[in-house]
């Protein structure tokens, strides 16, 4: 998603920050040291909110060890480690769905998004793909029947992005997605 413009830029990542309930303030001040100091502030809290302080207490039930590979996972953001900038997320979401662990894949990706509001479209982007691997793995769905039934169901993946914000509703979209796919045809 290539901005033509630095204003075009500016706006998507205010409009990226405002979806995820960031604020922007902006005040004026009298002297250039008061306004080194507003500066300082807003970076302490930039990074505040990326070590998630606060952020996962938003999310009912983040488990202290959930707190901590998330927070592992975005201080690993833009790592050369990875071929996408928010590898190590993915990297996460993928473990969380391997362990069976749909409630935390969803909390996961909810204080995700809202520490690094830029990429919350791209890590939300990838949850259908996850969740496919999810099905055939952990509700033994066949591939070809997954296939068929996501060409038939065309808003199954906006079904599971809009979902995913609500840990107890994806769950539950996940789990009826299972139990359509695998059923018997007549």
């Amino acid at each position: 998603m290539a901005d033509q413009t630095v204003v075009a830029r500016l706006k998507r990542q205010r409009e990226l920050r405002a979806a995820e309930g960031w604020r922007e303030v902006k005040v004026w001040v009298p002297t250039e040291q008061d306004a080194e100091d507003i500066r300082k502030l807003a970076e302490e809290r930039r990074a505040k909110a990326e070590a998630l302080h606060g952020l996962s207490k938003e999310v009912p039930t983040v488990t202290p060890e959930l707190e901590d590979r998330i927070a592992k996972a975005i201080a690993e953001h833009g790592s050369a480690a990875y071929t996408t900038s928010t590898g190590a997320v993915l990297d996460l979401m993928t473990h969380l769905a391997e362990e069976n662990d749909l409630l935390g894949f969803s909390r996961a990706v909810i204080v995700l998004a809202r520490a690094k509001p830029a990429n919350a479209h791209f890590v939300t982007e990838a949850v259908p793909g996850k969740i496919t691997n999810f099905l055939i793995s952990h509700r033994h769905v066949d591939p070809s029947r997954l296939v068929s039934w996501t060409t038939q169901n065309r808003g199954w993946a906006d079904s599971l992005k809009s979902a995913v914000r609500e840990p107890e509703r994806f769950a539950q979209v996940v789990e009826t997605m299972a139990v359509s796919i695998n059923e018997p045809e007549d």
